[in-house]
């Protein structure tokens, strides 16, 4: 079982100072971890001062909280401002957790402005730096959005004997629960399957692997929203098809999959004369327009800015090719090949039969349409086509 976590606190409290301009904070400034692998409950209590401004009315009495957000590595920018005296913040429980809370009134008794307190209540926690980081490489995808898989591998610093425990837990969730399918691999755990299991999108999940051992080992925190980790199946049905001024147009289909359409964005990689080009990035649209210098293409997705803030790609398409641009490449293969076999500019017949011997007879085929006036250009006699 996953126990709830008892906090050693370091609290700094400022010493009361009863000026309007000068406000004392807030007092008992606590954190409790109720277990939800990061998702903690900060409450604190009013002063006694703020007490009795409350109890004679001409004060609204609020509370500033600012907390360390160790995913940025920086204060929150935007401050919690708040009546209660209570808030529920997502921390890493790795990292230190820092909060801080002022006290804020608005009213008669600050001349109806708004008087904010310099000094601060503070309370600093330090993680468990204790024993060795077991795991590595910890990953996880979301498939299709269809089906989420974590995995992670053993360091070479986990104990021999040590077995991994995977947690998870949503606000949707009273409880945290352990992996409902474990991957194995060489007798050990080394991933979860969360196939079957509802989960929600643009909510944190809070991911915890822990491992029972009698030698110390560090529990891995992760937390994720999965629609930041969607991996796409590649497009398919690619086609190529003639256009105008020496154009080919190339069309292709979204992947299988529950993916809405708007939200995919394209890459488009072609390849010249054996070498793949620089991918080109669509937006929008499943087509485009490609010259007929390009010998073949392949195509790929991800999720684009409108529906993830980031995304996996999926993977390439199997390359399709247009067969004049086939042609164009495999003639240049060729002229390359001829090239090398013949010894002087005035080479003969007899001697481009020779080179044949060699061909394959697919290459052959191509061989006999190779056009006369590149030949030409490359200084073969026109007895090469007789």
């Amino acid at each position: 079982m996953l126990l709830t976590k008892a906090f050693k606190l370091t609290v700094i409290c400022t010493p009361v100072i009863r000026q309007l301009n000068l406000l004392d904070p807030p007092e008992n400034l606590t954190i409790t971890d109720p277990g939800h692998l990061g998702n903690l409950e900060i409450s604190w209590s009013p002063s006694q001062e703020q007490v009795r401004m409350k109890e004679q009315g001409q004060c609204l009495v609020l509370y500033e909280l600012h907390y360390y957000d160790s995913y940025s590595s920086s204060w929150t920018v935007s401050s919690i401002r708040t009546t209660q005296t209570s808030f529920r913040a997502q921390f890493d429980l790795g990292q230190e957790v820092k909060v801080r809370i002022y006290t804020l009134i608005s009213g008669a008794c600050a001349d109806g402005r708004t008087a904010k307190s310099k000094n601060f209540t503070e309370v600093v926690q330090k993680p468990d730096m204790a024993g060795q980081n077991g795991l590595q490489d910890f990953i996880c995808l979301y498939y299709y959005m269809e089906h989420l898989f974590c995995s992670w591998k053993r360091s070479s610093k986990m104990p021999a004997k040590a077995q991994e425990a995977f947690y998870y837990w949503h606000r949707e969730m009273a409880h945290t629960k352990e992996c409902p399918f474990y991957i194995l691999s060489g007798g050990f755990r080394s991933g979860c399957n969360f196939s079957g299991t509802d989960l929600p999108t643009f909510s944190d999940i809070n991911l915890c692997v822990n491992m029972s051992s009698d030698d110390p080992v560090r529990p891995l925190y992760v937390t994720l929203q999965i629609q930041n980790i969607v991996k796409p199946k590649p497009p398919g049905d690619l086609r190529v098809e003639a256009g105008a001024d020496k154009q080919l147009r190339v069309h292709w289909g979204s992947p299988a999959g529950r993916i809405p359409q708007h939200c995919l964005l394209w890459q488009v990689q072609t390849r010249r004369e054996g070498q793949e080009e620089k991918p080109t990035q669509l937006n929008c649209c499943n087509s485009m327009y490609i010259t007929l210098l390009m010998s073949c293409l392949r195509v790929r997705c991800m999720l684009n800015k409108y529906c993830a803030n980031s995304g996996v790609w999926s993977d390439w398409s199997p390359s399709v090719c247009y067969p004049g641009m086939e042609y164009c490449y495999i003639k240049i293969m060729l002229l390359k090949y001829i090239a090398h076999c013949r010894k002087s500019f005035e080479i003969q017949y007899q001697k481009i039969v020779t080179c044949h011997s060699h061909f394959t007879s697919e290459s052959k085929k191509y061989f006999l349409m190779v056009n006369y006036v590149t030949f030409l250009v490359e200084g073969l006699p026109t007895t090469c086509f007789y």
